[in-house]
């Protein structure tokens, strides 16, 4: 599970250009802000489009410029090549993306550092057409997945195991991202796939089951991490420190029920269009699961163990090595 140790100073690696190191630029959250980085800039870009389940790492955003960071965010649609090429360039400074992506970036030789974790659990469910209410009414049972060499593969080889079957007993069926697979589910065309809470919401009305909760059950799978080149994170230590505090700190004020009206409203304002009822009942089912745990830093034993599981579902093709 993620490290809630006391962090360090920021470390990074001379090793090789293969290798996925990670730095930990943690600090506690009482530290008062640093005056040497005052006015400097700080851009975020995160791959995704504005939507509500960024807040976290938008308010971390905003702590930043409270304690004087030229501080943004930006989001990526397109292509993570897309986001890599202004990291190379200098045009952002810090770029959001899940771990997959940022392994399989490292392995081509594009010298990234893992220096935060942003969100560190998956926001998925395993959910299943009514009809099926348990493991035992899997076998034989069509599972959809984005691809066969994806994340949602490796989601499925994790369900799998808790259900102790084999990947033959059931039939596992590309049926494309999130907005492919809710339809295909609901049609029939597949019988259970890997959703996020927000569709939990809208299907369980309907008598859909949830078998496996992957941010409850899987906490080491995670998600977003902060990547920034060698070179930015030797010459900006003290903003990546003041980063690492302001996501503790963004933590912290989601999870206390004191805030629950503000995290609705920073949401809200990311995505206008989102339901505010079913925001608050999302934020709600995520606190509970403890998807943003207090004090949670990057484990390298959590990262290796998460890729070398993407290396055995061809979702990477290569576990780099990482070094703290």
């Amino acid at each position: 599970c993620s490290s809630s140790k006391p962090a360090a100073s920021p470390t990074t690696s001379s090793g090789p250009s293969d290798s996925t190191p990670v730095a930990s630029a943690a600090a506690p959250a009482s530290s008062p802000a640093n005056s040497d980085i005052k006015g400097q800039r700080f851009t975020m870009m995160l791959q995704s489009t504005p939507n509500v389940n960024k807040v976290v790492e938008a308010h971390a955003i905003e702590i930043m410029k409270q304690d004087g960071v030229d501080a943004s965010v930006k989001f990526n649609a397109s292509t993570p090549n897309v986001a890599i090429a202004q990291l190379l360039n200098g045009d952002i400074d810090v770029y959001g993306e899940a771990v997959t992506g940022g392994v399989a970036a490292a392995a081509q030789g594009i010298p990234l550092i893992d220096f935060a974790l942003l969100q560190p659990r998956q926001d998925y469910v395993f959910i299943a057409k009514p009809n099926i209410k348990s493991f035992a009414d899997l076998k034989g049972k069509k599972i959809g997945v984005q691809d066969t060499t994806g994340v949602n593969y490796a989601q499925a080889l994790i369900v799998l195991q808790a259900a102790n079957l084999q990947v033959g007993d059931v039939s596992i069926i590309a049926a494309g991202g999130q907005s492919s697979r809710l339809p295909a589910l609901v049609a029939g065309r597949v019988d259970a796939t890997m959703l996020s809470h927000s569709a939990q919401i809208q299907l369980a009305p309907q008598g859909y089951n949830v078998l496996y909760d992957f941010t409850k059950q899987s906490a080491n799978l995670y998600d977003d991490n902060g990547f920034a080149t060698k070179n930015w994170l030797a010459s900006h230590q003290a903003l990546a420190v003041e980063f690492n505090k302001a996501i503790l700190q963004s933590f912290a004020w989601f999870n206390d029920p004191a805030n629950a009206d503000a995290v609705i409203t920073e949401a809200l304002a990311l995505q206008p269009g989102a339901d505010k009822a079913q925001t608050t009942q999302l934020f709600d089912m995520l606190r509970q699961a403890d998807a943003y745990p207090n004090g949670a830093i990057v484990d390298t034993g959590v990262l290796d163990q998460e890729q070398n599981l993407f290396k055995q579902a061809n979702a990477i093709t290569d576990a780099v090595a990482i070094a703290e």
